[in-house]
């Protein structure tokens, strides 16, 4: 009995002892418990955080994507930086070469009067290397800013941002030592990546907006130059061809087979240039948008003669047959008949220039059913044609397509350039088909009401 007795009370005890170790577990896994329930609201909170300078972030960014120009950017960079890093104060130094280093944004107006004497300590930054000062007091280049300004900060934080033309470094400042951490740091470092990206993009778009304005400049001074030099050209010119027409009808010439030749080949070679001066010039024009227009009724069927005249001794020169074909029943066109006959004069020469021993066709037609009713002249030629590449940019300035050499022809490769230029002016379209081998047709109209 006695035994049984002992045996009861060891059962006792070994569940006693079961129950406290039970007891002690519970007591852990509620530890534990509200011990990961605590890591999970932390874990929460910094993700939050983390969301939210992210939100701040992205927003910052595309205000310093905006930026047109550095000063403003820096700026900028600290408003952005102050919702991403918590820092007391901040402050941008810039950095040019023979120039002390400049205070070129700060959050307090008082941190403009640190006169930032660099060193080895700034070199290291520049060089892309960010660092945080646990404590000011130890770092011999902050020693030797003014003390009312140092001491009121313990702890600064330093970040290189660079641009294409400049450098420049960020510090952010804290009242409290050891507060910028190695997890703000990393922060920093990224924030100041993405603010270096938009700092360069906004020298960059500076840089373009003054070589678009140099370019400009150049452009204007270019065209004024070649409008004045035709001008002088011109004028010259102009007059040997006059003294060649009065030559040329003198009865003198007229006995003289060889001096009618002669003469013939100056106002000839004269009347050339006086064309190639007068595309320039009117190119010059068309691009500074003086080209005036001198509307009224005009006669199409004269113009197109005018302009045959004028064409002709190329074609006769390059052995091609020139063909008319214009409606007998033209109505009246409103336009400008000077501009039209140098429309006409132009496609008639450049169809002479890429056709050898071939027929080029002038027709003339109205098409009263087109909405505005319209005019329409065609030129078609027998030369070898244009391959697509040669078609779209047939009508760029100064180029000069096909298979003939220019150099044997002339031109200036403004004849069709010019003629787009002025039929729009004129309210019209121009058109060009053309394949390899089988000639080209540029076809031109322009509404009978004219230009509005």
């Amino acid at each position: 009995m006695a035994d049984r007795d002992i045996n009861l009370e060891d059962r006792v005890r070994e569940l006693e002892q079961r129950l406290a170790e039970a007891e002690q577990a519970r007591l852990a896994a509620e530890a534990e418990v509200a011990a990961l329930r605590v890591e999970l609201t932390d874990t929460g909170e910094r993700e939050r955080i983390a969301v939210t300078h992210t939100e701040r972030l992205l927003e910052g960014l595309e205000v310093l994507g905006e930026a047109r120009d550095a000063l403003p950017l820096f700026a900028e960079v600290l408003r952005v930086l102050g919702d991403v890093l918590e820092f007391d104060a901040a402050f941008i130094v810039g950095f040019a070469p023979e120039v002390s280093p400049q205070i070129v944004a700060a959050t307090d107006p008082r941190l403009r009067l640190i006169a930032w004497p660099g060193g080895a300590f700034t070199d290291r930054v520049l060089a892309g290397r960010p660092a945080a000062l646990l404590d000011l007091a130890d770092n011999p280049e902050w020693q030797q800013v003014e003390p009312a300004l140092r001491e009121e900060y313990a702890s600064a934080l330093h970040v290189p941002l660079h641009a294409l033309h400049s450098q420049a470094m960020l510090v952010c400042l804290h009242r409290r030592r050891g507060f910028f951490t190695p997890d703000r740091v990393i922060r920093a470092r990224r924030f100041a990546a993405l603010a270096r990206q938009a700092l360069q993009t906004a020298e960059h778009l500076v840089d373009l907006e003054v070589d678009r304005d140099h370019a400009v400049e150049l452009s204007r001074a270019k065209s004024s130059f070649v409008a004045s030099m035709s001008h002088e050209l011109r004028a010259p010119l102009s007059a040997i061809v006059g003294y060649c027409e009065y030559l040329l009808a003198d009865r003198a010439a007229q006995r003289d087979p060889d001096l009618g030749e002669t003469l013939g080949r100056i106002y000839l070679s004269a009347r050339m240039l006086c064309d190639l001066i007068g595309n320039v010039l009117d190119l010059s024009k068309i691009e500074a948008g003086r080209m005036d227009l001198h509307l009224g009724p005009v006669a199409a069927a004269e113009v197109c003669r005018l302009a045959l005249v004028t064409a002709e001794p190329l074609a006769v020169r390059r052995a091609n047959v020139v063909r008319v074909d214009i409606d007998p029943d033209l109505p009246e066109l409103h336009t400008d008949a000077a501009k039209l006959r140098q429309i006409l004069v132009n496609l008639l020469a450049s169809a002479s220039k890429f056709t050898a021993a071939g027929t080029i066709d002038l027709v003339v037609r109205p098409d009263r059913r087109a909405d505005p009713p319209a005019l329409v002249f065609e030129v078609r030629d027998t030369g070898k044609g244009l391959g697509a590449a040669e078609s779209a940019a047939v009508f760029l300035p100064f180029s000069q397509v096909g298979p003939v050499d220019p150099r044997r022809l002339g031109g200036t490769g403004l004849g069709l350039t010019i003629a787009k230029h002025l039929t729009e002016l004129l309210g019209g379209t121009i058109d060009l088909a053309s394949s390899a081998g089988a000639g080209t047709t540029v076809t031109v109209r322009l509404p009978l009401a004219g230009v509005h």
